[in-house]
């Protein structure tokens, strides 16, 4: 750097976004929040057979910026428990994304319905074990008085006997039923986030050193609670989907995902800000380069786990195993399955090798905006064949119910964005967009990388 900056040349009270600048985003977001959050209560409360397939569309939204938002807390928790000092002028975007947790477990609740005796419908759907648990409550076998009696009655359903204790809504059996772990996910994750949070916003105000000993402490103690969390959630409410399938590498494939694209994310809402006239003298190309150099490594990161998980079912040739890829090469998909191997990862590792494309602010957003359309498309790929099954060739799939599918998704997808951006736009206007009071943030401004 051309010269050295101290923290005295800074405002006091840090820096708070300039909302004049973001009057039209939120007014937009704000109407399409409205109208998307309206229009997907008013399908689950018509139900029947559409309702049944807006499921799959809400949880794919759902499961789109839930992961985003888990890898905003891993992010903080692990600047913390590293103690970094260069991500500190950062830091308070992904300290402000971990509250996006609270709109998240409220749009959560139409789909999961926690502590309802009776599920809807487009749960048993979504997940098949759901609706078995269903049948044999409203139809139990001769003979038998309890729902886990009703399913080792038959042959067809013994393996969902076996999985009970965890497969099961309620308190039914040795831990949490899935719609009370739900609220634990949110709500662990949450306070964790909110937390460190505070940690960070009482240094602001007092400038002392404690809160940066204290949330490093957390963080080490929340980093196996995060891993918990994030993991058991995927399994929950992606891969139980087919409770005949099972995967021990699918939660860590989640989390490099997730991982990835929240460091994209970060990425583009600081590159945007810096774009818009904040964070002067703050952050620099070598913030972004760092930036860069750690979304490099979670590309390649997923790759491995990614080929490892399809090598090792692929080698087992386990039925059980291979049919979530049987699917999911089953035709139309299979375009998308093989794209994903050039979009996910050759393509943006190939463009990250020089270092000039993380240093140049442009190249390193437009790479960023890549990975989470990528993002989006392969949790698509992961919650979406699961809608039918038997899967409709793309081409001769009736129209009607083609084109039908496709608006839910899009609206789903809408929604959540809408409600997640509007959200973040409010959140960073009210604090500041940099841990002013933190006494690293002088080495975290002039590092150089």
């Amino acid at each position: 750097m051309s010269h050295h900056l101290s923290v005295t040349d800074l405002p006091p009270e840090g820096e708070k976004l300039q909302l004049t600048k973001f009057t039209s985003w939120r007014s937009i977001l704000m109407l399409a929040a409205i109208a998307g959050v309206a229009a997907s209560l008013l399908i689950f409360i018509m139900g029947g057979e559409a309702a049944n397939a807006f499921a799959f569309s809400y949880l794919f939204a759902l499961e789109v910026f839930f992961t985003i938002t888990a890898g905003a807390t891993f992010w903080v928790l692990l600047h913390n428990a590293s103690n970094s000092s260069w991500g500190v002028a950062i830091r308070r975007i992904p300290e402000l994304m971990t509250q996006l947790f609270l709109p998240l477990l409220l749009l959560a609740l139409p789909l999961f319905m926690p502590f309802m005796p009776t599920k809807p419908s487009w749960m048993g759907h979504l997940w098949e074990w759901v609706g078995i648990h269903a049948q044999i409550i409203e139809h139990p076998p001769v003979g038998t008085s309890t729902l886990r009696e009703g399913l080792a009655a038959t042959h067809d359903t013994a393996l969902l006997f076996k999985k009970f204790p965890y497969l099961h809504n309620g308190i039914g059996g040795i831990i949490p039923g899935m719609d009370i772990r739900m609220l634990l996910f949110f709500g662990a994750l949450f306070f964790i986030g909110s937390k460190l949070l505070n940690y960070s916003l009482s240094q602001d105000r007092t400038g002392e050193i404690q809160p940066t000993y204290s949330a490093r402490r957390f963080s080490c103690g929340m980093l196996p609670v995060f891993a918990v969390c994030s993991t058991f959630a995927a399994i929950d409410w992606v891969m139980s989907m087919n409770y005949l399938w099972f995967s021990t590498m699918f939660g860590v494939n989640i989390f490099a995902g997730s991982a990835l694209a929240s460091m994209a994310l970060i990425i583009l809402i600081v590159g945007t800000l810096v774009k818009t006239g904040h964070f002067k003298h703050i952050v620099t190309e070598e913030h972004f380069h760092l930036m860069g150099k750690l979304m490099h490594a979670f590309i390649i990161f997923w790759a491995y786990i990614a080929f490892s998980q399809f090598f090792l079912i692929w080698y087992a040739n386990i039925p059980e195993e291979t049919q979530f890829y049987a699917i999911r090469n089953t035709n139309g998909w299979w375009y998308l399955s093989l794209s994903l191997v050039f979009l996910h990862f050759l393509v943006p590792f190939a463009f990250m090798l020089k270092r000039d494309s993380k240093r140049n602010l442009n190249a390193v957003m437009a790479v960023a905006a890549f990975v989470i359309g990528v993002h989006v498309l392969e949790l698509y790929w992961m919650v979406i064949p699961e809608r039918g099954r038997a899967l409709y060739e793309f081409s001769t799939a009736p129209d009607a119910r083609f084109l039908r599918d496709l608006i839910f998704d899009a609206l789903a997808l809408l929604t959540f964005a809408s409600v997640y951006g509007f959200c973040l736009i409010r959140l960073l206007s009210k604090h500041s967009l940099y841990p002013c009071g933190d006494p690293r943030l002088e080495e975290s401004i002039n590092v150089v990388s």
